[in-house]
């Protein structure tokens, strides 16, 4: 890991006894005898400046919370620079209140789990961390990295203790990978924890639709992987592969019907356009323009099938 960066960051290990003076206290903190990052355009010396590491530290961080090291360089934070920290918090506010896109939550994922460094066992945060990343795997640019993204949320969650919001997302992502009887397991402890009657019918309707259905020929999140194979395929100019694999997931219905997005059809269209299928790229763009009127890449789309042009 201290390699990464290695443009932007060079490491340097502080001699034992080592200080750093803060704040309006100028009081003296010191520092482990670890290699701390420091950014390559603030090491004017041998000793960077106090600013330096502290600024270092924090963005370093902000790259990789789950770099070696990572519980000290946040401790460092806490105790020298601890205006850096109610930065990260004043993020996650300002993100709270961001459109939901991949990029505003993966920096508060970062900044939540650079927190949680200092707090390991927060429940809350656990549980947030454990949504945010359940989240961020059904974003559809995302799909390439769907499972990771579900594994980091499952296992946020399992930490976050037995509530019922807590056991709602696991059963969500144990019926994503296919494993029915733990999301009916769970399914029906949340039930029994809560007292919302409109809710419990809708849980227990899928309870049993997941009873009658017995164990799925494939999960669907081996089908949203194929979409992101897909994306992929569409990136490395192979048109054909794609569209086989998009093709087969409209004509099996369960992605389109249980996460309809705008996005699947418009990349079904893109690529019968390629392929030059033009009344097939029409009826995807229209299919996309069905679940979002606004969605401005499929009306370019039929507007370029029209002009003869792809």
């Amino acid at each position: 890991m201290n390699d990464i960066l290695s443009d932007q960051f060079q490491f340097w290990t502080p001699e034992a006894g080592e200080i750093v003076t803060c704040g309006p206290a100028q009081e003296q903190i010191p520092l482990p005898s670890i290699p701390l990052p420091i950014r390559k355009e603030l090491f004017e010396s041998d000793r960077p400046t106090d600013d330096a590491i502290g600024t270092s530290v924090y963005d370093y961080l902000r790259e990789f919370p789950e770099c070696p090291n990572n519980t000290a360089y946040a401790e460092i934070l806490r105790d020298a620079y601890p205006h850096y920290l109610a930065d990260l918090g004043a993020h996650i506010v300002m993100l709270d209140h961001k459109d939901v896109e991949a990029p505003y939550i993966k920096r508060k994922i970062t900044s939540m789990q650079i927190l949680l460094l200092l707090d390991p066992h927060n429940q809350g945060l656990l549980q947030q961390l454990g949504i945010n990343f359940y989240q961020l795997a059904l974003m559809f640019p995302e799909l390439p990295h769907c499972r990771r993204h579900l594994a980091k949320a499952m296992q946020y969650l399992s930490r976050a203790g037995e509530d019922a919001t807590s056991l709602n997302y696991l059963a969500r992502i144990d019926y994503l990978i296919g494993d029915f009887p733990k999301a009916i397991e769970r399914w029906t402890r949340v039930v029994q924890m809560i007292d919302d009657p409109p809710t419990e019918a809708a849980i227990n309707e899928q309870i049993t639709l997941l009873q009658q259905a017995g164990e799925p020929d494939r999960s669907l999140l081996e089908d949203l992987e194929a979409i992101g194979a897909a994306m992929r395929m569409i990136a490395d100019h192979d048109i054909t592969g794609a569209k086989s694999i998009l093709e087969r997931l409209e004509e099996e219905g369960s992605v389109p019907e249980q996460f309809p997005n705008p996005e699947f059809y418009y990349m079904l269209g893109f690529c019968r356009e390629k392929l030059n299928d033009a009344a097939g790229a029409v009826a995807s763009y229209n299919d996309a323009l069905a679940l979002d009127p606004d969605h401005a890449p499929s009306q370019q789309g039929i507007e370029r099938v029209a002009g003869g042009g792809n």
